[in-house]
């Protein structure tokens, strides 16, 4: 989606016109809209200029205030829709490089368009996939962050979880799980007063209830992969932010601390093991995750996106 096009459609569903979006914005934030007029906010809407990514992000932040949403006037999109928008050139950018968590497999034989990610539920050998999901987050986390074989197996199939799996001509190049937690539960976890273990399918916020989502693995085979992982995930957020408060997890990974802080998550916790490792917990709410300038620059600026 073009900004100019979020721009006016945002007015138009609230109601306003551009003389009073003008004095809202203004009386809003008066450090960023001095000096805003009906014309600048009219060229802006014709695409004849734009404002800086700071601008467009405390654009979003006012229609947050106004209309209680995290992401105003994306709640029309399904997940497939909102995949579309979003530039994957943008994403890629945001997650880096991360030679922990993304392999460096050959991928100029890859084509993004031959790239599918699916729920694992509906793969076809799911036990390989919780298999390898195991070995590989076995071997990044600490014994505190350890979850059984069985636990993986039985939130992988939950509803309300998110476990995804990128596939390339059959074979497998990327996993990302993460879990739709009830808000209390959420909170024990990150402020380590309950191991990810301990977590039972009472703990899993239903559909109908709002939620956190809780960042468990992620592992690609190349950016590409990563890239197209992350496209469903936000996808994913965007589409059900009715229903989701806040994202967290834990981790001791340098690469995934600053994986998450490109996310706009922030540094909450951290608490050191009895063989003095450090775990750190981040977290942010849904609305200030989505409200981002790397976010702005992924689903704000197709027209300016390199694939396109």
């Amino acid at each position: 989606m073009h900004f100019n096009e979020y721009l006016r459609s945002c007015r138009e569903n609230n109601d306003l016109t551009q003389e009073q979006l003008v004095h809202d914005l203004y009386s809003y934030d008066i450090d960023s809209f001095e000096g805003l007029d009906t014309s600048t906010l009219s060229k802006w809407e014709r695409n004849i200029t734009k404002p800086k990514v700071s601008r467009q992000v405390n654009i979003i932040k006012y229609f947050q205030k106004q209309t209680g949403a995290a992401l105003p006037c994306w709640d029309q999109y399904s997940i497939e829709e909102t995949e579309n928008l979003i530039c994957k050139a943008g994403m890629h950018n945001l997650i880096g490089k991360r030679k922990q968590l993304i392999y460096n497999f050959p991928s100029k034989m890859m084509h993004i368009d031959d790239l599918k990610v699916y729920p694992v539920r509906n793969a076809d050998r799911m036990d390989t996939l919780i298999n390898l999901n195991m070995d590989l987050h076995e071997t990044t986390n600490h014994a505190f962050t350890q979850i059984s074989h069985d636990q993986f197996q039985e939130w992988a199939l939950h509803p309300s979880n998110l476990f995804l799996v990128c596939e390339y001509k059959d074979g497998y190049v990327g996993l990302f799980f993460s879990l739709r937690l009830k808000p209390e539960v959420f909170d024990k976890l990150l402020n380590f007063e309950m191991k990810k273990s301990e977590i039972t399918i009472d703990d899993f916020a239903s559909f109908d209830e709002r939620g956190c989502s809780f960042l468990l693995s992620f592992y690609a085979l190349n950016h590409k992969a990563a890239t197209m992982l992350f496209v469903r995930f936000y996808a994913h957020l965007i589409a059900n932010q009715k229903r989701i408060d806040d994202i967290g997890g834990v981790t001791i990974l340098d690469e995934a601390k600053k994986l998450v802080s490109n996310m706009n998550l922030h540094y909450y916790k951290n608490m050191i093991t009895d063989d003095n490792v450090e775990i750190e917990s981040y977290r942010e709410s849904l609305s200030n995750v989505l409200a981002s300038e790397n976010v702005v620059r992924m689903i704000l600026s197709k027209q300016e996106c390199p694939e396109e």
